[in-house]
């Protein structure tokens, strides 16, 4: 039989036309609820409420099981849901988030007065009501304790996001607010994303911080407050701190072309694997390469269709011609450009030297140093020298160097 759905009950009245369209796609829920209903004390019930979410997304694919005609309410609901599978609606409004401005809070949550849920006051060890625990409200603590946390490098890194997604925002005064929420987590920091976006740190004190409250709350009983840290920092939120004690699963870029000495590629590539490291010979284009011995070897990638963010670390093997073929090619150069920039570990021997020299990034280093190992540049060192090295995994002090163009 198909369920009719009537506000307040369920009647069986008819056998269904389609079973898949009118019955395996029901979604059955106990957190959907009509007026006059309330959730009992069933501490199965309460756990379910939360995890019939979860099963229906498994059992229909997606977010919108709601929206499936069998599944609609009689009463059309609103709310800042979009896209996703199985998405019916068609929004017009500009905003898919709440609390809003853009759209002046739109969708409102609806009052108890104008037919909101509301909890039934069933009398038991004292009265049911719909609060949360004061450590809700510590929106800043956990946040200030992440940044103090990292390091120089880390830091910066997560002021350069911040600038960068606060800088594609159209709307001012949406940027203010997000600058004054961060000087509530690091002042400093606040002032150096504020910098780079060309804006000013407001003076003025915003004493409604959370919007985020249920219809019928108190909304001074749902500001953040401020917790002092029991823990000013800890070395565990730092990626700096992993342990680096193995190249397992690390991803090695080795650039190639005819004319490079191919044994070379071969032991370095057998060495590290064997310790647990992936290493894709990368050439110019897809066919075979050529080694200055007369042997051939086909490449994983041609520079085309890969980019050094997918790898780990970068060997530029020896081997005059292939150097020559690669210091005219413009993705090479930018595949080698772009690992310095991203502070990842580089190997170079022979003639893969003069290749590193040739590029903006070996303008930026002194080849006859002592101290390029140090930032992670290893010019005709071992192999177990390049080992460690990626094990590090980065070298941040790279960065302090002059920027290169990828």
């Amino acid at each position: 039989m198909v369920p009719v759905k009537i506000i307040g009950k369920m009647t069986l009245n008819r056998n269904p036309a389609n079973f898949f369209a009118e019955t395996e796609q029901v979604a059955f829920h106990p957190g959907h609820l009509v007026p006059g209903i309330d959730f009992s004390n069933d501490p199965l019930l309460q756990g379910r409420l939360f995890s019939y979410t979860d099963t229906q997304l498994s059992r229909l694919g997606g977010p919108n099981f709601h929206e499936i005609p069998i599944n609609r309410p009689v009463v059309p609901v609103m709310n800042n849901q979009r896209d996703g599978h199985m998405r019916q609606t068609i929004n017009s409004d500009h905003t898919s988030y709440e609390p809003n401005t853009i759209s002046n809070g739109c969708p409102y949550q609806a009052k108890m007065s104008e037919g909101g849920f509301s909890t039934y006051q069933e009398r038991i060890d004292s009265k049911k009501i719909r609060e949360r625990s004061p450590s809700f409200f510590d929106h800043f603590s956990q946040a200030t304790l992440f940044f103090n946390s990292q390091s120089d490098a880390e830091k910066n890194h997560l002021i350069q996001a911040l600038r960068f997604e606060l800088g594609k925002v159209t709307q001012d005064s949406i940027v203010t607010r997000m600058l004054f929420l961060l000087t509530k987590v690091d002042k400093n920091m606040a002032r150096q994303v504020a910098e780079g976006l060309g804006m000013k740190l407001s003076s003025t004190a915003q004493t409604m911080i959370n919007h985020s409250v249920p219809a019928d709350a108190n909304i001074k009983k749902y500001q953040p407050v401020t917790v002092k840290l029991d823990l000013e920092r800890s070395a565990a939120l730092s990626m700096v701190n992993t342990k680096k004690n193995s190249i397992k699963s690390r991803q090695i870029a080795i650039l190639a072309a005819n004319g490079v000495q191919l044994d070379t590629i071969l032991k370095m590539k057998a060495a590290l694997e064997a310790e647990g490291a992936q290493c894709k010979i990368i050439a110019p284009t897809g066919a075979e390469i050529k080694g200055a011995g007369g042997k051939s070897i086909k490449p994983d990638h041609a520079l085309f269709t890969t980019a050094s963010v997918l790898f780990d670390a970068l060997y530029l093997p020896p081997g005059i011609g292939s150097a020559k073929i690669l210091i005219d090619d413009a993705d090479a150069v930018h595949f080698i450009n772009e690992t310095f920039k991203h502070c990842k570990p580089i190997a170079a021997d022979g003639d893969g030297i003069d290749l590193l020299k040739s590029t903006h990034a070996g303008n930026r280093i002194d080849t006859n140093a002592k101290d390029n190992a140090e930032l992670g540049i290893l010019l005709d060192k071992s192999i177990a020298d390049f080992a460690a090295a990626i094990r590090q995994h980065r070298f941040w002090a790279r960065e302090n160097r002059s920027k290169v163009p990828a």
